[in-house]
């Protein structure tokens, strides 16, 4: 069958296939399969690692969804993806009954022959061979070795070392080894090269040595001290063959060479990347109305709020920042209590294999409460509670950037819409940071000009500090130098910053815009 009559078959798999295909692989098969389609990515591969570790757990693994949701994901290319994979793996008799003919996938694929590979990572068809290679003893030896010598963050509860990948998987995300690009360029498997060799098993060292340097494009003489923790562009990858430098810190995606962008990072950091930075919501509240209907009334303020002039300046400097870090900005004006409740959650949604997820909301607010446009508020918590409740965002970094007054008004309090919204664990607020332009019982200045002082301080640092340092440290830097501006009433302000980070946490780096908003004179 020529390569053009292949595709053609290909195409005639259906997604509404794919549940019957999960129906028909066991347990292992579903695990090498995630490994091989989704953990070519360091957002794909987090996702499928938390929902293997689900899987394994639940009374029933034959009813899941992975196969479909990859569909989704890879919409032009999971046809032959698939099957490749599914050819690597030896699933024949699922291919017979997608009306496949094994000899002529064979000879197509070349599944026998590691390092080498059309559709799938070359390194990930490699790995995978390795755990099919390695007894059972010899998996569990190498997890324990692997994880006395790195001791990365909290371990993986997970204990079956027959099903490898996962632990792979594991070390994947914890950017322990890293693939690089399709080419294996940029990739990093020292940590398993140099255990392979150290135990007496030059076959599966070899493996990797050779799909290494027979995709790579080119070869550098001397590693980099440290190399980008997900898969790498054609623009920013560094090739990284045999490095031999051990997991000094985690590399920031900019090719400048700054003293501070070379400072050494916590080892768990997390790099978001551009590819895969994710959605910021931006919610512009700039006009209020009050035309609600009777069953909600009780819930506007007594006075009608006024109009928010110089918010636009802020939606767009925002708009320009968080684009320029890679990020797919949703801007939207005016949005009522029930319409931000809808974006947030679609963000949440569409979440799913991205790195982390950013909302803003610039409007007025009181005492842990911001307004819609219909003037009916909702408590910060519950926006917090509604973020944190998505298991695809389960660990990711979720930023919530409110710029809001925060006094209490005793002559024009609301009563919050109370919304349904809860959390079953602490551990789903990991990685949850919330970013207040003041501190509780005080107003936020805004100038109808020039925008507000937080935002546009937050702007600031953003571009100036991203390469170099993490978020936390960001929003320090935010509040000092918010604190040090007077207004011309001698007015103050000071930011407040909260949450459940884990981790330190690195911006993508910025490309450059000119689109700057002179900054505040007041």
């Amino acid at each position: 069958m020529s390569g053009h009559n292949l595709l053609a078959e290909l195409k005639k798999i259906d997604v509404l296939d794919l549940p019957y295909v999960e129906r028909d692989l066991n347990f292992a098969q579903k695990v090498s399969l995630s490994f091989l389609l989704y953990g070519d990515e360091h957002s794909s591969a987090t996702y499928i690692l938390q929902k293997l570790l689900v899987l394994a757990r639940a009374t029933d693994w034959r009813h899941s969804d992975i196969l479909s949701q990859y569909a989704k994901y890879k919409p032009q290319s999971w046809h032959q993806n698939l099957v490749e994979a599914l050819c690597i793996i030896g699933a024949r008799q699922v291919l017979r009954k997608l009306g496949l003919r094994w000899q002529e996938l064979r000879m197509h694929y070349l599944p026998h022959i590691g390092g080498i590979s059309l559709h799938i990572h070359p390194l990930l068809k490699s790995l995978y061979t390795i755990c099919e290679e390695l007894t059972l003893a010899q998996s569990a030896h190498m997890v324990l070795d692997i994880r006395d010598k790195v001791r990365a963050g909290d371990p993986l509860r997970y204990y079956n070392s027959a099903h490898l990948e996962i632990f792979m998987l594991d070390w994947m995300t914890r950017r322990l080894i890293r693939l690089g690009d399709i080419n294996a360029n940029g990739s990093d498997v020292q940590l398993l090269i140099e255990y392979f060799k150290l135990n007496d098993l030059c076959a599966q060292a070899t493996l990797l040595v050779d799909t290494v340097n027979s995709n790579a494009t080119s070869i550098l003489a001397h590693a980099p001290t440290s190399v980008s923790p997900n898969r790498e562009t054609s623009d920013s990858a560094k090739p990284n063959v045999l490095p031999t430098v051990v997991y000094s810190g985690l590399a920031n995606e900019s090719s400048s060479s700054t003293a501070s962008s070379s400072r050494q990072r916590a080892q768990n950091a997390i790099q978001l990347s551009r590819e895969n930075a994710g959605i910021a919501l931006i919610i512009n509240q700039q006009k209020f109305h009050r035309d609600v209907n009777d069953d909600l009334k009780i819930y506007l303020p007594p006075v009608a709020l006024p109009p928010r002039h110089g918010t636009d300046v802020d939606k767009q400097r925002l708009t320009d920042v968080f684009s320029a870090l890679g990020y797919k900005v949703q801007a939207h004006d005016n949005l009522t209590h029930f319409s931000m409740l809808h974006h947030i959650r679609q963000a949440c949604e569409l979440s799913l294999l991205h790195d982390s997820v950013v909302v803003c909301i610039l409007s007025h607010g009181f005492g842990e409460a911001v307004y819609g446009s219909n003037s009916i508020a909702l408590r910060i918590s519950d926006i917090e509670n509604v973020l944190c409740s998505y298991e695809n965002l389960y660990n990711k970094p979720k930023l919530a950037i409110i710029q809001a007054c925060q006094q209490e008004d005793k002559n024009n309090n609301a009563l919050p819409y109370k919304i349904h919204a809860s959390t079953k664990s602490p551990d789903q607020h990991l990685n949850m940071l919330r970013a207040m332009s003041t501190v509780p019982g005080f107003a936020a200045m805004r100038h109808t000009h020039t925008g507000s002082w937080f935002i546009q301080c937050l702007c600031d640092a953003i571009v100036e500090h991203a390469d170099s340092d993490h978020i936390a440290d960001i929003l320090t830097i935010v509040i000092n130098n918010v604190a040090n501006k007077r207004g011309n009433k001698n007015e103050t302000m000071v930011p407040w910053i909260g949450g459940a980070l884990r981790q330190h946490v690195y911006f993508p780096s910025a490309i450059a815009t000119d689109s700057r908003v002179p900054k505040d004179k007041n």
